[in-house]
Formats: structure tokens, sequence, C-alpha cells
């Protein structure tokens, strides 16, 4: 034994703690055999503190292979309980090399030793750890069966593989005969996330001390039989099994969607346990307890009784719980259409909204389908669009979009007319909807509109659902009916007219669109704008380049023009980088940037000096977004703070020598503390793998 060691030996059987805890420190530095047992006074040392510090240094002492072993033989140990504690932990410290010595030293541990190696085991989660544990369920003893059945709850942190090892093991260790150990074995497995067929917890399910767990065991299996004990035992005597069977119940209807047969199966199984169905009833009335009120609302769907729905309809009032609500009507399906239309009347604005917004959705087999319930359906959403609310006519109106038919295209005509901007948006989308499902009709209807009138913008619609579905049965009469809407009196149809002439394309549509740019709505002008870059048409958009003095024109134009001719834009964008106007500019630096131009990054590098520093940090973010670097860096001599930072930013992730010289230089002048911080943080980023291996 070395001088060191001798002199640490003493320190050990000073009578300060501190002096003892001190000494343990000091232990990591000795690279002497006798280092692992002056451990071990270590770690059975009386005060904790001390015990604490030596298993904390487990990890760092010099020849583990001998600390370890040493560590194992210390299992055995029978009279200090607190060494064999702390080894125990600093085995765990020590990680996968303590498990070949736990294995080992295990048959000739006894009990309590044994189970001291199963909690090293535990604690380390591998797949030998896991093989080891497996056999350790058949221990002769019956503490460290339980505690391997435990232990192995851990494997699934280790790999998929210990962690199957792991559930094979456990899932024949359920008899009810070895309580102990079926309970550890089934919460490790629930801990495990376990999905095994029903038939392994069935007949524990019977037995009241089992019950609670095979529940839960249920609720991560996807069969039938585990589905229907999940509804039975919503109606258990024990109000914990009762909610926590309610919750997986919910569980499972919300995302685990069930064949018809299987749904209608589970109504049958909660039909036939009343007591079942009046918990869950219970459940739905109890608003205290948030997750078990909105558990109970959807099992309300199985409980499948009209007189249900009142309470379904109030929920949707609870943003708490009205996406539940909304489930369990969904899941009711079309036999609540009769009970939901006698509702509707009586409901707030936005509950019948959101009852109509559910009508296409109510499809769902249930036992009562008949055709006439279609029309019922369909009938609440057409008298919907007549509500003044803009919420529910905007429900009604998406809810024809879906489940309408070919008379609900006239129906949907004059409400594209609307006053109200978003009801007008949601029809024009529902007939064109409409009219490319049924085609035919649609043809009929647009000949009977008038261009001119109020009736524009809906054969718009029309004539783009058309141009989708049936493009080459279109012809002069189409075209020349939106050519005459971009003359209606309504400026909302002139603009819906532009985009659909769009959609038409061809050199005439070209001509129509450009006509509208003088049209003496400014919208109607931008709509042209971007529909001539739809069509590729860039010489009425240079026009307006050259011309105009509206700002917020001259940048749809030119976003348009880069759309319609990339080179043009390009050129016609560098020109206008040196406006003063933030938007103009702005939208030079977006056209410079979707351009695919070899003087693209000398274009931006160029607007870096722009005396907008908004201007700037987009100049600044599309260098980046193309990797151009090295112009980028120069903006972190910016006079404005914020181009510094956003330039300490964008360069946080180049790895580069000279970009990394940079960010340095300019850390060491650097005075603005938000910059500084940038700068730090940049700079503390590590090089990616590759990078640290080039």
């Amino acid at each position: 034994m070395s001088h060191e060691a001798d002199s640490l030996r003493a320190l050990l059987g000073a009578t300060d703690p501190e002096a003892r805890r001190v000494a343990v420190q000091r232990l990591a530095q000795l690279d002497d055999v006798a280092a692992p047992l002056l451990l071990l006074v270590a770690l059975g040392d009386s005060d904790w503190r001390v015990r604490k510090e030596a298993a904390s240094i487990s990890q760092s002492m010099p020849g583990r292979e001998r600390v370890v072993a040493e560590l194992a033989k210390a299992l055995g140990d029978r009279e200090n309980i607190g060494l064999r504690n702390s080894v125990v932990e600093a085995m765990i410290v020590l990680g996968r090399d303590s498990i070949d010595a736990a294995v080992s030293a295990f048959d000739a541990l006894d009990a309590d030793g044994r189970k001291l190696a199963v909690e090293v085991l535990s604690g380390v989660p591998d797949e030998r750890s896991a093989t080891a544990l497996s056999r350790a369920l058949s221990d002769p003893d019956a503490n460290v069966r339980a505690a391997a059945a435990e232990g192995l709850g851990n494997a699934g942190l280790a790999s998929e593989a210990a962690r199957q090892t792991a559930i094979d093991a456990l899932s024949r260790k359920l008899s009810p005969n070895e309580i102990q150990l079926a309970l550890a074995a089934l919460d490790a497995l629930s801990r495990l996330d376990a999905r095994l067929p029903w038939k392994t917890f069935e007949s524990l399910a019977k037995n009241p001390l089992f019950r609670r767990h095979a529940i839960l065991a249920a609720s991560r299996s996807r069969e039938e039989a585990a589905l229907l004990a999940l509804v039975e035992a919503t109606g258990d005597p024990s109000s914990t099994i009762a909610r926590e069977a309610l919750l997986a119940l919910a569980a499972w209807l919300l995302f685990a969607p069930l064949e018809d047969d299987v749904l209608e199966r589970a109504r049958a199984e909660m039909k036939n346990t009343p007591k079942a169905a009046a918990a869950v009833r219970a459940r739905a009335a109890d608003k205290s307890d948030t997750r078990g009120y909105s558990a109970g609302l959807v099992a309300l769907s199985l409980v499948h009784d009209e007189r249900d729905l009142a309470t379904l309809v109030e929920a949707l009032a609870d943003p708490e719980v009205a996406e539940h609500a909304t489930a369990a009507l969904e899941l009711f399906g079309r036999s609540a259409a009769h009970p939901l239309a006698r509702l509707l009347p009586n409901v707030s604005q936005h509950t019948r909204a959101m009852l109509l917004s559910l009508i296409p959705r109510l499809s769902r087999g249930a036992a009562d389908s008949r055709p006439q319930l279609d029309a019922q359906l369909l009938l609440m959403l057409r008298e919907g669009l007549d509500e003044a609310a803009t919420e529910v006519a905007v429900a009604s109106v998406r809810g024809l979009a879906a489940s309408g038919d070919r008379t609900d295209l006239g129906r949907l005509v004059p409400i594209v007319a609307h006053p109200e901007m978003r009801v007008a948006l949601a029809a024009s989308s529902a007939l064109r909807t409409l009219a490319e499902r049924f085609p035919e009709p649609a043809s009929q209807l647009l000949r009977a509109l008038d261009a001119d009138g109020e009736h524009g913008a809906a054969g718009c619609a029309i004539v783009a659902a058309l141009a989708e579905t049936t493009p080459t049965k279109l012809g002069e009469a189409e075209f020349s009916f939106v050519e005459r809407v971009l003359a209606n009196g309504d400026p909302r149809a002139r603009r819906v007219a532009i985009d659909t002439v769009a959609l038409l394309g061809g050199s005439r549509a070209g001509d129509a669109v450009a006509f509208a740019l003088a049209d003496e709505e400014r919208d109607v002008r931008l709509a042209a704008v971007r529909a001539l870059g739809r069509l590729k048409r860039p010489e009425p958009l240079q026009g307006i380049l050259a011309q105009s003095h509206d700002q917020e024109l001259v940048a749809a134009s030119l976003r348009a023009l880069t759309e319609a001719d990339s080179k043009q834009g390009f050129r016609a964008a560098r020109a206008l980088l040196e406006t003063a106007d933030t938007a103009t500019a702005s939208a030079a630096i977006e056209a410079i940037g979707r351009a695919d131009h070899p003087e693209r990054e000398a274009a931006l590098a160029e607007a870096l000096g722009h005396a907008d520093t908004e201007v700037v940090k987009l100049a600044m973010t599309e260098l980046a977004r193309t990797h151009s670097y090295v112009p980028l860096a120069a903006s972190l001599d910016h006079a404005s703070w914020e181009v510094r930072r956003l330039a300490s930013e964008l360069l946080a992730h180049v790895h580069e020598a000279k970009i990394v010289d940079l960010l340095r230089h300019r850390l060491e002048h650097e005075k603005e503390p938000v910059v500084r911080d940038a700068l730090n943080a940049a700079l503390s980023l590590p090089p990616p793998a590759s990078f640290e291996g080039s």
C-alpha cells in the first residue's frame, strides 16, 4: 500500500465527517490496489454524506474492473446495511460495467444479497439486465421475484429487444396464486406499455385484487373483448376502477375508430349493464372533475339514448369539453338528426353553428338509418342559410358543400352575393364544390344566370368548377360570361371574374385581365396584377413599374413580374432596390431572393446598404437562405444593434474558420448586451459531427 493510500485510510478514520468526505474526494485520484478497499470503507461510513460522496466518485476511480469486483462482493455483507445500500448506489453509478459483476455474484448471495443485485440490474437498463432479471422471476425468494418484476418495468429504457424480453417474461408470471409477484408484473407491464391479448388478463379481471390492473391492461388492448370489459367496468362498485375504465373507454372511442358492428356490440353491452350507463350519465353531469366529465360525455355515445343529446348540446358551449361533446355527437350518428332538429331553435347562435357544422359528419350507421333522415339533416342545413348570424350561415353553407345535392346549386347562388364577406366566400367555395360534383346541372344553371346582375360572381364560380372537371366542354358561352362579369357593377364580382379568367388561360384571357388594370377599384387592379403573373404576361406589369406611384401596386407588380418572367423580374427588382419605400424595396428583395440568377448574391449584398434596417434585415435573411455567408458577415459591423444581432444569429450555424474569426472579433468590440449574448450563443454552438471529423 502506498504512502498516499495510508494517508487516506487514516483520514477515513477521522472523527470529523467533513474530513472523511474530503478524503473520499481524493480517492478518485488514487491509482493503488488498495483504492477499491478504501472505497468500501467510505461506502460503509456512519455518515450518509460520506457514503453519498463515495457512491458518486466511484465512476471516476482508476482500475474500474477491480472496483466493480470488490463492490459486487460487498453485496453479500450481512452486517453493515448502510454499506450494502451504498454499494448498490455506486454500482448503478458505474452503469453497464456493473452488470456482469452483479450477474456473476448472484448465485453466491443470500436472498437479501440477491435482492440487492436485482436493484443494481434494475437501475442499469440493458439487454443483459433484462435477461438476468427475467431469470430472477423464478428465484426461490418471493421478495427477489417481486423486485425482479418491478425492475423489468425499466427495460424499455434500454432497447426494444430488452422491452420485449421483459414483456415475454412478465406475461408468464400473472398467476393469481402469487399475489405479490402478479401485482408487480402487472405494474411493470403497464410501464412497458405492453399490448397483450386480453385473454392474458381476462381471468385476473374477475379477482378484486387484480381487477384495477387488468382494466388498465384492457385500455392498451385493441380487442373487442377488452372494449366490452371496459364498458362493463364503468359500472364497477369501486369508483376508482369505474373512473379509470371510463377514461380508457373514452380514449379508445376518440383515438381508435370502431367498425359499426363493433360499436353496436359495445352499445349492447352498455345497455345490458344498467350500472355502467348510470355511472356514465353521472360522470357526464359532474363538472367538478373535468377529465371524468369529458370522458362521460364521450361515453354517452355508447349509452345511445336521445335523451342525453341535450347534455351533449349543452356541453358544446364549454370550451374545455366542446371537443369531446362533438366527438360524442359524431359517434351518435344519424339517429341524432331528429332530436337535434328539435333542439336547434333553442340554443345559442354559437352552439347552433357548431351543430350545423357537425351534420356532414353524422354518418355513423346507427340502428335507425332510414333514408328520410338524410332529408332531415339537409333541411337543417338549408334553413341555416337564412340565419342572420354569420357563423350559423357559414356553417350551413359549408355543410351543404359536403352533403348537399344538385338542388342546392340554386340555393347557394344568391348567397355568393351575401353582404358579409365570410358568408359570401364560403358560398362561392361551396358552389364550386357542388358544381364539380354535379357538372351537368351546374351548366344548365349557368345558362340561366345574368353576368351583368347580382349573380355574376356565382356564375364565375361555376365556370371555374367546370374548368376543373370538364375543360373540354367549355366554349365561347362560358368565356363570354366571365368577360361580361369583368364589367359587372359589383367590384367583388369583377375580382372573382379576374381569377376565373386567369384560370381559363390563353392570350384572350391575358388581354381581358390587362384591361382590368384600368379598373376604378384598387382591389380589382391588384387582383389583375396577380393574375397577369399567373398568366405569364410581363408587358403590362413592366408598364405599371415604370409609371405607377402606388407603392402597394408596384410591390405586387414586381412579385407578379417575377412569376411571369424571372429574368425580367430580377432586372426590375434590382433597379428598385435603392428606392426609399420599405414595401417596394422589400418586394424587390423577395423577388431577387427567389430568382435563379448568377448575380443574385451581389444584388442582395447591395441591399445591405439600404437606409431602412427592416429592408437590410430582409436582405440578410435571403442571403442566409441562399447560404451566402461572406457578404452577410459584413453586417456584423452595421450601425444598428438589431442588424448586428440578426447577423450573429444567422451566422451561428456557420463553422467556417473565417466566419468564426469574424464573430470573435466582433465580440471583442461589441458593447450592446443583447448583441453580445447573440455572439456568445453563436460561438458556443458545437459544430456538427461531420465538421468535427473533417
